[in-house]
């Protein structure tokens, strides 16, 4: 952009303009914006104002690729576009009917990517477990799955998703995304993350509020159909609502609004799972942010008088969502003819694994429509990450999976900082929901925000000032202390 813009004055307000994109005022105009188009589709839920607020946002986003060359620039507008497309279930035909609008947002990226181009690099040190993974993923199903299923449209986006496009980002992002005078990416990426779950959080409310004669008329939880997408992005923002309360202390109160918000949602996933990342945060903060110690355990107290004072009452509201938490756990031990979809989704991921054991049979197969009719534009999910893997790619698969599961938690655990453990907290509620949903096997915004968890991580753990937690301090110094003995 600057060899296009000549003049020292445009340049200035270029600048401008781009320290603006990163700023809070931004965030909100963006928020306001996204909440607009959300109450509409509340409000008029057979109208396409869905529709027309991921297109709107989406250009927003093309916008900001242009007049920035800076990934969390991007990515702001990019979450909130991805907070309003979840709402977008089974638009394909519709998105169809609207391609040509595609076309400029293209435009801008090529725009981008020439424009602020950096050679991309492979020093990451998630490129290698990246690269096996890739070579899974592309060779899994071979001798089994169809050519007509492998080539499928879903089929080659989920595959470069997860395989060789992701690596392509990683090394992209890597050589863009570095220690900036401006911000801390620490900072940066946590006031994102808290951004997106309150808005999330937002969505949720506004969805009840404008609905309070269905949620009346129910007596508590009601059919949410973006249910499992909107708990998903709460539960990866709620321990950096934690992570800003070391911040500002009543920023921690933001992370109990996410976990009603994420039970509210009527997500099964993140009922269970969201309680035991509540939990796990609540334990780590209270330990290690020892300042707020004392905030933390006063809202902690609120929070559980208030629950077993309305113990009842809440067991109530949330009677549907824990009825389908049995029934799914009954049905799982005791099977049948009836028993849920995704349970059978498992058996059957089970099955393939067994007959297929070496590459498994592949990511597009189609073969499991006769127990759930996929959606078009998506595949046969088995709705669990490590049968999925198994099913899909094999023993090569697990294998490349494994390896990169351990390389990522050796980065985050390289250096015992409270932004890894916010990190930590953050991947790890991700794979806990991705035992019953597709979760970090979607390429975007999942598996995407992951590698830059672990490009911000690697980036930061040398360059940028942290918070150090005492994890194993004791066993660390007695080990230093006998191999300065040994020494002497």
């Amino acid at each position: 952009m600057e060899y296009i813009l000549k003049s020292e004055k445009a340049l200035q307000r270029l600048e401008q303009i781009r320290k603006f994109l990163l700023s809070e005022k931004w965030m909100t105009i963006l928020f306001v914006i996204a909440g607009v188009f959300a109450c509409l589709h509340s409000y008029f839920p057979k109208a396409q104002y869905h529709i027309w607020g991921s297109v709107v946002l989406a250009y927003i986003t093309g916008v900001v690729f242009v007049l920035s060359g800076d990934i969390f620039a991007m990515l702001i507008p990019a979450m909130f576009t991805y907070c309003i497309g979840i709402r977008c279930y089974n638009s394909l035909s519709t998105f169809g009917e609207i391609w040509w609008l595609a076309i400029p947002l293209v435009a801008m990226v090529l725009f981008n990517i020439i424009t602020y181009f950096k050679k991309p690099t492979i020093k990451g040190s998630q490129f290698l477990p990246m690269l096996f993974v890739s070579f899974a993923v592309t060779i899994g199903g071979v001798g089994v799955i169809s050519a007509k299923d492998y080539f499928g449209g879903a089929a080659i986006y989920n595959m470069l998703g997860i395989g060789f496009g992701m690596l392509l980002l990683y090394c992209f992002f890597y050589s863009k995304i570095n220690t900036n005078k401006d911000y801390l990416l620490i900072e940066k990426l946590t006031d994102v993350m808290v951004v997106i779950g309150l808005f999330i959080s937002f969505m949720v409310f506004m969805h009840y509020i404008i609905n309070i004669n269905t949620v009346i008329d129910e007596g508590g939880i009601f059919y949410i159909r973006w249910r499992n997408n909107a708990s998903t992005m709460l539960m990866m923002a709620m321990p950096f609502a934690f992570l800003l309360g070391n911040r500002k202390s009543s920023a921690a109160i933001l992370a109990f609004i996410f976990f009603i918000a994420t039970l509210l949602t009527g997500s099964r996933g993140g009922m269970i799972f969201g309680s035991i990342e509540m939990v796990m945060c609540i334990v780590m903060y209270i330990l290690y942010d020892k300042r707020r110690r004392l905030a933390y355990l006063i809202i902690c107290g609120c929070f559980v008088f208030i629950a077993l004072t309305y113990l009842p009452e809440i067991t109530s509201f949330l009677n549907t969502t824990i009825q389908r938490v049995f029934k799914v756990l009954n049905e799982f031990l005791m099977g049948g003819a009836d028993t849920e979809t995704r349970v059978r989704h498992y058996a059957r991921g089970v099955e393939d694994f067994l007959n297929h054991p070496i590459f498994g049979t592949g990511l597009g197969n189609m073969t499991n429509r006769d127990i759930f009719k996929n959606k078009p534009g998506s595949l046969c999910w088995y709705h669990c990450e490590p049968i999925q893997i198994a099913g899909s790619f094999g023993i090569i698969g697990i294998i490349a999976f494994t390896y990169q599961f351990i390389k990522r938690n050796l980065l985050i655990w390289k250096r015992a900082t409270l932004f890894n453990m916010t990190i930590f907290l953050s991947y790890i509620s991700l794979e806990l929901m991705s035992l019953v949903n597709p979760g970090i096997l979607c390429p975007m915004p999942y598996l995407l925000l992951v590698i830059i968890y672990m490009i911000v991580v690697e980036k930061c753990n040398d360059n940028e000032p942290q918070i150090k937690v005492p994890i194993l301090k004791k066993f660390r110094d007695k080990r230093k202390a006998k191999k300065i003995a040994i020494t002497k």
